[in-house]
């Protein structure tokens, strides 16, 4: 095997453990602030509204890592939660939950949003203070962030709850694409001349 063709091979292997690793992480991110979130609602007597299908993203179908709290918001609903409300956060208040009623759990859905200001106002305007916000984002740095189908944003949230995001445009989606194939390419490539 030539050296160029096994130095795309390790690169592609640490990018797939990298990413691996970074989903497990975020696995365990999200399984801890359901759980938080769940009992912050106990202790105050409000629902937990869970943002998001806990079964939309390609890793939660294989396991979930959170459930669905006493009502489920997404745009296309979530057909195993209970309780579903199909409504898009963004768009102003969602029907039936009131101002500062809810301990909101939000998973990985920010990244998708088309206003992320509107989508942070309904989840401040349901919860009523940053300690009834629980909000877990996929690792800015990771592929994930920037390739996944739909992503518009990547960043993070602190301690506080408090967002920072900035857009992924076209042009690092094309260039982090070009890259991969390049690595790819080099990877796989069939050798000519020999048998």
């Amino acid at each position: 095997m030539s050296l160029p063709r096994l130095a795309a091979r390790l690169v592609l292997g640490y990018v797939g453990v990298v990413e691996g690793t970074a989903a497990l992480i975020r696995f365990r991110e999200r399984a801890a602030a359901f759980k938080t979130a769940a009992e912050r609602a106990a202790a105050l007597g409000r629902r937990l509204i869970v943002i998001g299908d806990p079964d939309a993203g390609m890793h939660t179908r294989l396991m979930r890592a959170y459930g669905c709290g006493d009502v489920c918001v997404d745009m296309n609903g979530c057909p195993k939660c209970p309780v579903t409300v199909v409504a898009d956060i963004t768009q102003g208040p969602i029907p039936d939950i009131a101002d500062d009623s809810a301990v909101v759990f939000v998973s990985c859905v920010l990244e998708y949003v088309k206003d992320l200001d509107g989508a942070l106002r309904e989840i401040a305007r349901m919860a009523g203070s940053p300690d009834n916000v629980f909000i877990v984002t996929v690792q800015p740095w990771t592929l994930t962030a920037r390739l996944y189908p739909g992503a518009r944003w990547r960043g993070t949230v602190d301690a506080a709850q408090s967002v920072t995001m900035q857009p992924v445009g076209l042009d690092e989606k094309l260039a982090i694409t070009g890259a991969l194939g390049l690595v790819l390419a080099a990877a796989f490539w069939p050798q000519s001349g020999r048998r």
